[in-house]
C-alpha cells in the first residue's frame, strides 16, 4: 500500500504548474460518445480516475489512444451498453455515463457508482431527470439500468444544482429530440467547460441566465480537438498547503475566476495574493489569521472540496474559526487523523469547530478519501517530525503528483 512520507515544520517556497481538472475532464470524456468520430482532449491529468474512465469507455467498444496527457477517443465504433463493475464501483464520476449513452445507443446498466465515502452522494437527482426526458430507469438492487425509445427534450429543473445531474441532463438532451430547458442547475465552471466542448461538437447550448440553459438537441455532432482547462481544486489545494505552512508560492496556470470565494478567505487570513496573466502568487510570512466563519456550498460559495485543505489551516491561524458543510454529510471524516495530530477541532452537526493556533505533531495517519487525503499531507507539512499518509491510492485519484509537486515548492515529501 502506497503511502507519502512528510517531514514538516517548513515554510513553502517555488513554483509549480496546475495540471488538468479532473472535473473538467471527466464529464468531457462522457460526452465524447454523443460524437461518432475522434476527439483528441489535451491537458488531461494523469490521474487514476481518468484511467478508470479510459479502460471503461475501451470495454464498450470506444478506441483509446494516449499520448501523456492527450487522450484520443474514438466513439464510432460504440456497441456496449453494459459498464464493467470493476471500474463503476471505485469511481463516482461513472454515473455521469448514463446520459451520453441514452442518447447515443438508447440504454445503459452500470453497478452502483463508488467513489470516495464523503456522505450521501444519491442518484436520485440523475433518474428524476433523465426519466422526465423519456428515459425507463430501473434500481435492480445491485444494478441500475435504464432504456429509451427516444429521448425527448422537456422542461427540467433540479431539485438541487447537483454538478453531476447537471452534466447528465446536458449530454442527455444534446441527443434529445426537441428543446430541453434546464432550471437550477450547477454553475461550477465544469459545466462551462463540458457545454464548450459540445459547442465545438456542432451542439447548440445557449445560458439563459444564472442556473439556466437552453439545449436544442439532435443537432449532427462532429469530431474536434479540446484543450482540458486547469484544475481549480488542485491550485486551492496548493493555496491551502501555503496558508497553512506558510511561504511564498507562484501557482503557474491557476484559473483565473474561479476560486474567488477561497482567494477571498485566504486574504482575510492576512495572506498577499498577486494576479498575473496565467499564474497567481501567495505569499504568507506573518501569524496566520482567524478567517471567522466558512461555509460550503454550491457555486460560486466556497467550495467542498477544498473544505478538508482549509480545516489544516484554519488549525495554524490565530482565533477560532468555524466550517459549515452543506455539501456532503460525511465530509467532515478526515476530522478524526487531524485531531490525531492535535488539531483539536470538535465537529456537531455539519459545522466543525476550529480553535486554532494548534501545534501539529507527525504521526502515521490514514487517508480514507480523495480531498482529505490531501488534507494529511498539507497536515504532514505543518507538522513536527514525520508523518506518514497511508492509502495513497485515494490522492492520486485526482492528483496527478501530490509528492512532485510539493517538492517543487520546497516541501521534504517522498514517495513509500
Amino acid at each position: 500500500m502506497k503511502s507519502v512520507y512528510i517531514r514538516g515544520n517548513a515554510s513553502l517556497y517555488g513554483e509549480v504548474t496546475i495540471q488538468g481538472s479532473k472535473n473538467a475532464a471527466l464529464p468531457i470524456m462522457a460526452a465524447a460518445l454523443l460524437v461518432p468520430g475522434m476527439c483528441v482532449l489535451r491537458n488531461c491529468p494523469c490521474i487514476t480516475d481518468v484511467e478508470y474512465m479510459c479502460r471503461i469507455l475501451t470495454s464498450i467498444g470506444c478506441r483509446i489512444e494516449r499520448r501523456g496527457r492527450e487522450i484520443r477517443i474514438d466513439a464510432g465504433a460504440l456497441t456496449d451498453s453494459r459498464l464493467p463493475e470493476k471500474y463503476v464501483t471505485r469511481m463516482r464520476s461513472s454515473v455521469m455515463l448514463m446520459g451520453p449513452l441514452l442518447g447515443r445507443i438508447g440504454e445503459v446498466s452500470l453497478s452502483h457508482p463508488g467513489g470516495c465515502v464523503i456522505g450521501d452522494r444519491p442518484i436520485d437527482l440523475h433518474i428524476k431527470a433523465l426519466s422526465r426526458m423519456g428515459a425507463a430507469c430501473r434500481d435492480e438492487g445491485d444494478r441500475l439500468s435504464a432504456v429509451s425509445c427516444g429521448l425527448r427534450g422537456t422542461l427540467v429543473r433540479l431539485d438541487y444544482p447537483s454538478v453531476g445531474a447537471t452534466e447528465n441532463v446536458i449530454m442527455a438532451a444534446v441527443a434529445a429530440d426537441g428543446v430541453t430547458c434546464l432550471e437550477n442547475c450547477a454553475q461550477e465552471p465544469e459545466i462551462g467547460w463540458l457545454c464548450d466542448f459540445l459547442t465545438a461538437c456542432g451542439a447548440s447550448i445557449t445560458k439563459k441566465g444564472p442556473g439556466r440553459l437552453l439545449i436544442c438537441g439532435q443537432k449532427k455532432l462532429h469530431p474536434c480537438a479540446y484543450t482540458i482547462p486547469a484544475d481549480r481544486i488542485v491550485a486551492g489545494t496548493y493555496l491551502c498547503a501555503c496558508l497553512a505552512a506558510g511561504g511564498e508560492a507562484l501557482l503557474r496556470g491557476a484559473p483565473e475566476g474561479e476560486n474567488e470565494a477561497l482567494e477571498q478567505t485566504a486574504l482575510r487570513m492576512g495572506a498577499g495574493l498577486k494576479r498575473s496573466k496565467d499564474a497567481l502568487w501567495i505569499k504568507r510570512t506573518g501569524t496566520l489569521l482567524t478567517p471567522g466563519r466558512v461555509e460550503t456550498g454550491s457555486y460560486p460559495a466556497f467550495p467542498t472540496d477544498l473544505q478538508s485543505p482549509l480545516l489544516v489551516a484554519m488549525a495554524q491561524a490565530e482565533g477560532e474559526s468555524s466550517m459549515k458543510e452543506t455539501v456532503f454529510n460525511g465530509r467532515f471524516g478526515v476530522v478524526e487523523e487531524l485531531n490525531r495530530m492535535g488539531a483539536g477541532i470538535e465537529v456537531k452537526k455539519n459545522t466543525a469547530r476550529v480553535p486554532g493556533a494548534r501545534r501539529l505533531k507527525g504521526k502515521h495517519v490514514r487517508a480514507a478519501e480523495l480531498r482529505g487525503g490531501a488534507a494529511l499531507v498539507i497536515a504532514g507539512l505543518c507538522a513536527d517530525g514525520e508523518t506518514i499518509v497511508e492509502n495513497r491510492f485515494y490522492v492520486d485519484r485526482g492528483y496527478e503528483d501530490i509528492c512532485r509537486d510539493l517538492r517543487l515548492l520546497g516541501a521534504c515529501v517522498q514517495d513509500g
